[in-house]
C-alpha cells in the first residue's frame, strides 16, 4: 500500500466517524423537536380547554395600573 492509499483510507475512516456522530446529533436534535412539538400540542390544548372554561369571565386588561400606584376615586 502505498503512503497516498494510507492518507486516503485515514481521511475516509474519519469522515465516516463524523457521518455516524453528525447522524447520532441529528437522531437525537429529531427527538428533542419531536418532544417539544408534543408538549406544545398539550399547551395550546390546555390553553383553549382554559379559555372555553372562563368564557363568561372578563379578563382585566394588562395595562391596568396595579393597586398600590393608587387612584383617583
Amino acid at each position: 500500500m502505498t503512503d497516498r492509499q494510507i492518507a486516503l483510507e485515514s481521511k475516509i475512516a474519519t469522515l465516516e466517524r463524523t457521518v455516524d456522530q453528525l447522524a447520532g446529533e441529528l437522531a437525537a436534535h429529531q427527538f428533542r423537536i419531536d418532544r417539544l412539538q408534543q408538549d406544545l400540542t398539550a399547551l395550546v390544548q390546555h390553553l383553549r380547554q382554559s379559555q372555553a372554561a372562563n368564557a363568561g369571565e372578563p379578563i382585566e386588561p394588562h395595562d391596568t395600573p396595579p393597586p398600590h400606584w393608587g387612584g383617583s376615586t
